[in-house]
């Protein structure tokens, strides 16, 4: 029980660490400032220079900048420069241009946007690039007020920036009905810079975020605009834009109080669901418990070695393969004989043939059935089977080798499960406890929506309870519990024998089925390297060749022979000044676009 407390404790504080990083993965680009320069003409148009600084922590071909020109009449006057630290170096527009081409830029012109691609190979450096262009027709002139509603930044974005400012110039001083409204991300600032500029400001813009400004001022500032409105607006803004903020200290107040309530909530369920685990912990736990770190020499009950394995967790693979064919010849089912492979390249080397030695095989667990039916009748002649054979259908016949292995797994399973080891009797606390989890998990991810630390605290639980869910479902019952405990005291004790053993030992070394169930529990025992056995000697060291633990020697001798590389063969593949705020709402403005790398 100590063991699982901490283990899971474990678990759960390295979620916490890994589901709450500090630091951000890096991304391939960035943009660390954009600052833009606007100034609103007298004919409506809008002047930008724009100083993009991208971090290339990647190779790129160059940058591009994207402009929307919904709203607007177009671009005109593009110019394009790299800021360097002495000089500014001007780029040339080009018809086309190839990655890898520099100092060059190639302008694609639809109706619903300009793309801008500046072609300048980089690699793990930073490089500013200066893009300045006119706005055609952007400021729309009313009989009482003129307005600059313009996306400088559009949704369409999808590189974060780091800082982004823009400062608005207009044609004359600030008046008395000049005023800003900015929209995007609520961590915004925006007011006065100069007598006739305003500024916008915000820091961390993630991607797919746009960033407009709403700028009001005298309609006679743009005495030559063509876009003319003839009506009264200023009014009509002032009241949508209040609207807006209106809406925007709505929604705040209303997370607010959606925020507190989940935090209290949180709270509560922190301390059920901890309690809850708790309770479950001390009350499912075993009364009798057997000692994990006794070892045992011989094998705790009679069952098969793939049985063995499946109850202490062991994987399936060729070493199961392998120990179930040597369980099969020491009761009489199998036997395994020597051929000379005609094909191989070793003129000394001999394959093996497993042949069937009984029919009857009714009184074998389900497992062993469906394992000789699928080895002698499927991959065989229904009497034998060759090395060859096994490797030439499980190429041949790939699907159906694989449906025949998962299907020996699932017996083995369900054979496992017909002993009487685990424990159903808990099956619908372990569904309760899922249920339970997942809720927690819901809670504890609006909690953190909405501004609460203590959403982690209920994830946190979430987890445990998850865990602890899991543990029931596939508990062991006490029997169960019993025999898991003595089989990994045999594996271990193996393990130590193994380690410590000389060619003076041989007469320690064990001679029962015990070897056999120490190979499927996935102990390796290159022994017969270590007493230098000679398979064709017939010593008599290990009995003669057609008893089980002289092929058990023999095929756990290395991986070098044609059985095991057989068995490998076939078995190898199945096993992230005043200022003010923005405000929500807005998006109606011209513009808009984006910049990345290519």
């Amino acid at each position: 029980m100590k063991k699982f407390i901490y283990t899971t404790l474990l678990f759960v504080l390295s979620f916490a660490v890994m589901g709450c990083p500090s630091v951000k993965a890096e991304e391939a680009l960035t943009i660390s400032s954009w600052n833009v320069d606007a100034s609103i003409l007298e004919t409506g148009d809008l002047t930008i220079v724009e100083d993009i600084t991208f971090e290339f922590n990647d190779q790129y071909n160059g940058v591009f900048r994207e402009i929307i020109l919904e709203k607007t009449s177009g671009i005109a006057d593009l110019h394009v420069k790299e800021i360097l630290q002495n000089e500014d170096l001007e780029y040339s527009e080009a018809n086309d241009a190839d990655n890898g081409d520099q100092g060059v830029f190639v302008v694609e012109e639809s109706s619903d946007d300009v793309l801008i691609k500046i072609f300048s190979p980089s690699e793990n450096e930073e490089k500013t690039f200066r893009i300045s262009y006119i706005v055609k027709n952007v400021a729309i002139r009313y009989n009482d007020i003129g307005e600059l509603y313009y996306k400088f930044l559009g949704s369409e974005n999808e590189t974060p920036i780091d800082n982004f400012t823009v400062n608005i110039q207009l044609p004359k001083s600030i008046s008395e009905d000049s005023k800003i409204f900015a929209h995007g991300p609520l961590n915004g600032e925006m007011g006065k810079k100069a007598v006739d500029t305003f500024f916008l400001r915000v820091n961390n813009v993630n991607s797919n975020t746009f960033v407009e400004a709403r700028v009001l001022f005298p309609s006679e500032y743009i005495s030559l605009s063509t876009n003319r409105a003839d009506i009264n607006n200023y009014e009509n803004i002032l009241e949508e834009e209040a609207d807006f903020q209106k809406k925007i200290e709505e929604d705040l107040q209303k997370k607010e109080t959606i925020g507190k309530l989940l935090e209290q909530t949180s709270i509560i369920a922190v301390i059920l669901g901890f309690g809850l685990f708790v309770i479950l912990i001390f009350s499912f736990r075993r009364r009798n418990k057997s000692n994990e770190t006794e070892e045992y020499s011989r094998i705790p009950e009679d069952c098969t070695p793939a049985i063995a394995a499946s109850l202490t967790s062991i994987p399936i693979d060729s070493n199961t393969i392998i120990a179930t064919i040597l369980d099969l010849f020491r009761k009489g089912y199998l036997r395994v004989d020597y051929e000379r492979e005609s094909n191989s390249k070793k003129s000394d080397e001999k394959a093996v043939i497993i042949s069937k030695v009984k029919e009857d095989i009714n009184s074998l667990s389900n497992h062993e059935k469906h394992f000789i039916k699928w080895l002698i009748d499927d991959m065989g002649n229904e009497k034998s089977v060759s090395t060859q054979d096994m490797e030439d259908y499980s190429k041949e016949n790939s699907t159906e080798f694989l449906e025949s292995f998962n299907e020996w797994k699932k017996k083995i399973k369900e054979d496992t499960n017909a002993k009487g080891y685990y424990d159903k009797t808990k099956g619908k606390y372990a569904t309760g406890l899922v249920l339970s989890s997942t809720l927690f998990l819901i809670l504890g991810i609006f909690t953190l929506v909405y501004g609460s630390i203590i959403g982690v605290a209920v994830i946190l639980v979430s987890v445990l309870l998850f865990i602890y869910a899991m543990t029931l479902y596939y508990r062991r019952s006490d029997y169960g519990y019993e025999q898991y405990v003595k089989w990994i005291g045999f594996k271990k004790y193996i393990k130590e024998f193994r380690n410590h053993s000389s060619i003076d030992d041989f007469s320690k070394y064990p001679h029962d089925n015990s070897i056999i169930y120490a190979l499927g529990l996935g102990v390796d025992m290159k022994i017969a390297n270590k007493f230098e056995f000679n398979r064709d000697n017939g010593t008599d060291q290990i009995h003669t060749n057609n008893s089980w633990i002289y092929w058990y020697f023999i095929l756990n001798s290395g991986s070098d022979n044609a059985f095991n590389r057989s068995i490998n063969n076939s078995f190898g593949d199945t096993g992230g000044a005043s200022t003010g705020g923005f405000s929500g709402g807005g998006g109606g403005g011209a513009g808009g676009g984006g910049a990345g790398g290519f």
